[in-house]
């Protein structure tokens, strides 16, 4: 059988020499994206996704753009890729998606602190272990190890990405650290962090976490109506079946809360109104 050129060195080579990168939004809404203010990275937050298949060219365009171009277009095109690829990245082919993977490696290790966040929460979702168990999209080298120096950045938004990520790769060996991430997060009060450290524990579902989810039945602090309070109850859910799903059935139609009520849902293999 004939071996597929690598398309690797092919996207990133032109990317440097491009004159302009290419249009992120425009490639989302040339694949039928309905594209809201806020551009790729909006779309990603949304939980958006792509026609399948993905009309041919767009996955080397946004490779493109996710190399050397500058770091607005790199971060637009790597949620933009994330958008089409999908959770897992099943319907990219294989160069295409090693392309892209190495990409966002390189955006991992940048100068560029918004570059090196969108690396972190693309490779996260594309290359995440799938929910129906199936084997997880083969990543490069140095992907996962890359993620958890992220975790050593001094500003909190730089280690809740790289948390993201984690948890999406299912990354058991950082099991104590995000532990300890999310104690010292709760005890300094920082919602935003404690509640990306346990999301991230909770979809690496150790059994080890428990006691912290236990935890959380008398405590008043996950019963907050925002996201924070929607990850105490994914993980609830997650480790205690306690009903706490209508938390997340309650929110899912919610206008700022339902894209990550529905993704936990979606986990959850709970049923989405």
């Amino acid at each position: 059988m004939r071996r597929a050129p690598s398309l690797v060195g092919v996207f990133l080579v032109t990317a440097s020499v491009s004159a302009q990168p290419p249009d992120a939004n425009a490639v989302l809404r040339g694949a039928g994206v309905a594209v809201p203010r806020g551009g790729a990275e909006a779309a990603f937050d949304a939980g958006l996704t792509g026609p399948s298949p993905v009309p041919p060219g767009a996955f080397g365009l946004l490779i493109v753009g996710m190399g050397p171009v500058g770091s607005e277009a790199r971060v637009r095109s790597a949620y933009a890729f994330g958008v089409l690829a999908g959770r897992s990245a099943r319907q990219v082919p294989a160069g295409e998606l090693m392309g892209a993977g190495i990409a966002l490696l390189q955006m991992i290790v940048s100068d560029n602190r918004d570059s090196r966040m969108a690396g972190c929460r693309v490779a996260g979702h594309v290359f995440a272990a799938p929910i129906d168990g199936g084997p997880p999209p083969p990543r490069p080298a140095g992907l996962a190890e890359a993620i958890v120096l992220q975790l050593n950045q001094p500003r909190a938004d730089e280690q809740a990405a790289a948390m993201e990520a984690l948890g999406l790769l299912g990354e058991i060996a950082v099991v104590p650290r995000l532990t300890d991430a999310y104690q010292r997060a709760r005890a300094g009060n920082d919602r935003r962090l404690a509640g990306a450290a346990l999301e991230a524990l909770t979809r690496i579902g150790d059994a080890s976490s428990q006691p912290l989810v236990e935890a959380l039945v008398d405590d008043t602090w996950g019963d907050r109506r925002d996201d924070t309070g929607l990850v105490v109850a994914f993980a609830r859910e997650r480790f205690l079946k306690d009903g706490s799903v209508s938390r997340l059935h309650a929110a899912a139609s919610d206008r700022r809360l339902g894209p990550r009520a529905r993704a936990y849902l979606l986990e959850l293999g709970a049923p989405i109104p």
